[in-house]
């Protein structure tokens, strides 16, 4: 179980921090928590542009990839700090992070009645519309006399406390898997109706099984991402080792929340020149995870030419490069490659070159053509043509984006 906690003030000094890293050692064979400082974050304002919020993109991330969300709360002014105000509205405006997110609160002060008001409050924003999150109700975590209950090396010494906190987590944890068995039913049930795992989907050039339609798209070396017609992040092929890991808690989101904020102008110019038909594809070579990849960009359009979205294919080159730098196509051909015996050590009259962007050959009248349209590594390129980019903020980041080779840093 992964559990987000974010520590709701960015005060260097806070009793709710100690809390939170109390409960990382205290559940830890409940739950994996991570805690999360919110003061990492800008102030919220929709004026922020796009290149600083990179950050806010790295938290919902989490929030995304997390079974539950833990918000850990002081209380100032009868309510909710600044900050935590800030990092929920991060959280909540033009996104759905939160929504049906199980979400817990706990809170801790120094008075009697600990945090209990900000604590409503944070609860009715959590509840509100623009969140949606899912609480449940009557889980409360109240820590008063903050100086007097925590032991020096962090430690919740009030029996009482400990007592309670660990029936609260315990039911929030239980909550949580409600909601995992209801998504598992919902993915396993394509597998488990036998009317449509034997269904068939016949094509011009033969029929395949959903069920083999669905395995091929696993085993293929290399994985698939659809953006559709409105810019929505709309489907993903289950291979395994992705390069780039997807979400189904990505799904149906825009493209500008599925891609690092500095990635997404570059995307949206890719899309933006299939739809416009000015380009077809976009050829972004790129080191990624310590190998070098490849990942190209194709217009999808129906047989009218109208554009139903942007498909993009990734996978590492590594293999094909090594088999070159190794003089695989200079061997002579033998029994496994199906070549004859008796063209062996027969002088072939010598084939045009050939362009390996586009196929064409040299000597043909189109290839000139044919190669100013097709995107070449050629760091004089821009973004939108495959160029290698190397003074461009992701070239040589091996942290890269998968679908856009823009760094996550």
């Amino acid at each position: 179980m992964k559990i987000l906690a974010l520590v709701g003030t960015n005060a260097k000094f806070s009793y709710n921090r100690i809390l939170l890293q109390f409960m990382k050692k205290h559940f830890k064979q409940m739950a994996d928590i991570e805690i999360y400082e919110i003061s990492k974050l800008p102030a919220f304002s929709v004026d922020v542009p796009l290149a600083e919020q990179t950050e806010v993109w790295k938290l919902k991330q989490k929030v995304k990839a997390a079974d539950g969300v833990v918000f850990s709360t002081p209380e100032y002014d009868h309510g909710i700090p600044a900050a935590l105000k800030s990092a929920t509205e991060w959280l909540s405006y033009h996104t759905e992070v939160l929504k049906h997110k199980p979400v817990m609160v706990v809170g801790v002060s120094y008075g009697r009645q600990a945090s209990a008001r900000s604590q409503v409050q944070m609860r009715q924003i959590l509840i509100s519309p623009d969140c949606d999150a899912n609480l449940l109700p009557g889980n409360e975590v109240l820590v008063g006399g903050a100086s007097r209950v925590f032991s020096k090396d962090g430690r919740l010494i009030n029996e009482g406390m400990r007592d309670n906190l660990e029936k609260c987590f315990a039911n929030f944890i239980e909550y949580i898997q409600v909601f995992k068995n209801i998504d598992e039913e919902e993915i396993q049930m394509p597998i488990k109706r036998p009317t449509i795992s034997d269904a068939y989907i016949n094509f011009p050039t033969g029929r395949l099984s959903l069920k083999e339609v669905q395995q091929i798209f696993s085993t293929i070396p290399f994985e698939i991402d659809l953006v559709d017609s409105s810019d929505r992040f709309a489907w993903y092929s289950d291979k395994p080792n992705r390069e780039h890991v997807r979400n189904v808690a990505s799904l149906n989101e825009p493209v500008t929340e599925c891609h690092p904020p500095k990635a997404v102008p570059i995307v949206m110019q890719i899309i933006n020149s299939f739809r416009d038909g000015k380009k077809d594809v976009v050829t972004r070579p790129l080191w990624m995870n310590g190998h070098r990849s490849l990942i190209q960009y194709y217009a999808l359009r129906d047989i009218d030419g109208h554009y139903l979205g942007t498909i993009e294919f990734t996978g590492s080159v590594e293999y094909i490069l090594n088999l070159f730098e190794q003089g695989a196509w200079d061997k002579k051909p033998d029994a496994t490659t199906g070549a004859s015996a008796h063209d062996e050590g027969t002088t072939q009259p010598a084939a045009p070159a050939v362009d390996a962007s586009t196929g064409a050959s040299e000597t043909s009248d189109e290839a000139t053509d044919a190669t100013n349209d097709a995107p070449v590594a050629d760091e004089a390129d821009d973004a939108t043509t495959g160029a290698s980019e190397s003074g461009s903020v992701d070239a040589d980041d091996e942290s890269a984006d998968a679908t856009t080779g823009a760094s996550e840093n």
